[in-house]
């Protein structure tokens, strides 16, 4: 199987790391997203010179790759996907998949009509932690679901130009905020109702298009309700911490279940006891869809998932600027 990468932004280094897991899976070519993408995975991956292209539409009619990999800057993802899906590429890719819900459509009806596969690059989906809430719910040790807490936070750090205006950036929701929001229907077993959302600016004026913290308020199909809460305000610089703080808590009619010190363990509380619960193993998300291609299991995130959790961002985001709740 021919892979070929499209650009080096964000979670690129999931597909590299997923490719030592993968002896099926050549890494045939490369191009970068646009001038300004230093690429900088090629000289460690051993690609040849005549293996990296400068243009990505010219790559994929000449190299005719089987999956293509699409890691752009965000408001360039839905161009690059789609190009790779009419080329016949099925395409494992950054999220969101697009910024507008315009785009998004575009990419759907190429996805569909090319008959090829898609997963966005979910990567709570292979994470111990979160894997661990996901079997203990589906085994109904909490019972039915009803109430779930997520966050999302991260150091602002230093960030790339693009995130500084919404055109460039698309959303904080969008970006980190779809983590949240998969990870809370996929341990939970639920999708989504409607959603309500505040966000905005409070710390750094220099990226204004870029909301620094807010939150979502969401219904689920059950009617149970799910608040997440996004923000950049995690103290960094000389502290040996991790670069994200993600969290999950669901309570159930049965029980109550939560991630505990950043993801290190899941703590499950009912009336008979309380137990760290042993943890499951890590799976690469792109090594998981490519399992999936070749029929070796199901997906570990499906191409109608990708769409939904974009949507369902994309729709928190429309809530965040109306200032009022959006069916989903």
């Amino acid at each position: 199987m021919k892979l070929a990468i499209i650009g080096s932004y964000g979670h690129a280094g999931v597909v590299l790391d997923g490719l030592g897991q993968r002896d099926d899976v050549t890494l045939a070519a490369a191009a970068p997203w646009g001038a300004g993408d230093p690429m900088g995975f090629v000289a460690d991956a051993g690609l040849p010179p005549a293996a990296v292209h400068e243009d990505y539409r010219a790559m994929l009619a000449g190299v005719r790759p089987d999956v293509a990999a699409v890691f752009t800057p965000f408001s360039q993802l839905a161009a690059a996907a789609t190009a790779a899906a009419e080329a016949g590429c099925h395409v494992f890719m950054e999220k969101p998949l697009a910024t507008t819900r315009a785009d998004l459509e575009r990419l759907r009806e190429a996805v569909y009509r090319a008959g090829v596969r898609l997963a966005a690059c979910l990567t709570a989906r292979g994470e111990p932690a979160f894997r661990t809430v996901r079997r203990a719910v589906a085994e109904g040790r909490i019972g039915t679901p009803v109430c779930a807490t997520a966050q999302k936070s991260y150091p602002f750090a230093e960030r790339d130009a693009f995130h500084a205006t919404r055109e460039t950036y698309g959303g904080t929701i969008p970006w980190i905020g779809i983590h949240a929001l998969d990870y809370v229907a996929w341990c939970g077993g639920l999708g989504y109702r409607r959603v309500a959302a505040v966000a905005g600016n409070f710390a750094h004026p220099s990226h204004p298009g870029m909301e620094d913290a807010g939150g979502i308020l969401a219904e689920l199909t059950n009617g149970a309700s799910a608040t997440i809460h996004v923000d950049y305000l995690r103290p960094w610089g000389r502290m040996k911490r991790p670069w994200g703080d993600d969290r999950l808590r669901i309570a159930g009619t049965g029980g109550v279940i939560e991630t505990t010190d950043g993801g290190a363990g899941v703590e499950l509380a009912t009336p008979d006891a309380a137990e760290m619960l042993p943890l499951e193993g890590p799976v690469n998300v792109f090594a998981g869809f490519v399992a999936g291609l070749l029929g070796e299991r199901e997906p570990i995130v499906s191409t109608e998932e990708s769409f939904r959790m974009t949507e369902v961002a994309l729709k928190a985001r429309d809530a965040q600027d109306r200032g009022a709740w959006v069916d989903v």
